[in-house]
C-alpha cells in the first residue's frame, strides 16, 4: 500500500506541478500582454500627438502660402501683369492709340478756322504798306 500511496502522491505532485507551471505561464503571459498593451497605447498616443503637431504646422504653412499667393496676385494686378497674354495687351494698346490719334485729329480739325483765299493777299498788302513807309 505504501507503494500505491507513493504513486498517488507522485501523481498528485506531478498534477500540481503542471498546474503551477500553467498558472505561472498564464500570469507571465498576462503580464507581458498588459505591458505590451500599455506600451502600444503609449506609443500610439505619442504618434497621435506628434501627428497633430505636424498637421498644425502644415496648416500654418498652407495659410501662409495662400496669403502670399493672394498678395502676389494682387501685386500682379496692380502692375498690369494679369492673366492676359502680351499679344492681347499689345492689341489693346494699339486700339487705344488708334482711338486717341483719331480723337486728336478731330480736335485739330475742329479748332482750325476755315481757310479764306482772300485773307492771304490782305496780309501781303499790309506788309507792303509797312515796308513802303
Amino acid at each position: 500500500m505504501n507503494t500505491l500511496k507513493n504513486i498517488e502522491k507522485l501523481g498528485r505532485q506531478t498534477w500540481l506541478a503542471g498546474l503551477g507551471a500553467y498558472g505561472t505561464g498564464w500570469k507571465y503571459a498576462v503580464d507581458k500582454f498588459d505591458e505590451t498593451y500599455t506600451k502600444t497605447n503609449s506609443m500610439v498616443n505619442e504618434l497621435i500627438s506628434e501627428g497633430e503637431k505636424v498637421e498644425h504646422e502644415l496648416q500654418e504653412k498652407l495659410k501662409a502660402k495662400e496669403i502670399l499667393d493672394a498678395k502676389i496676385v494682387a501685386l500682379k494686378a496692380k502692375l498690369g501683369l494679369g492673366e492676359e497674354s502680351e499679344v492681347e495687351k499689345v492689341e489693346q494698346l494699339t486700339a487705344q492709340v488708334d482711338n486717341l490719334t483719331a480723337a486728336v485729329a478731330k480736335l485739330v480739325e475742329s479748332r482750325q478756322p476755315a481757310k479764306a483765299p482772300k485773307a492771304a493777299p490782305k496780309a501781303k498788302t499790309a506788309a507792303k504798306k509797312a515796308a513802303d513807309k
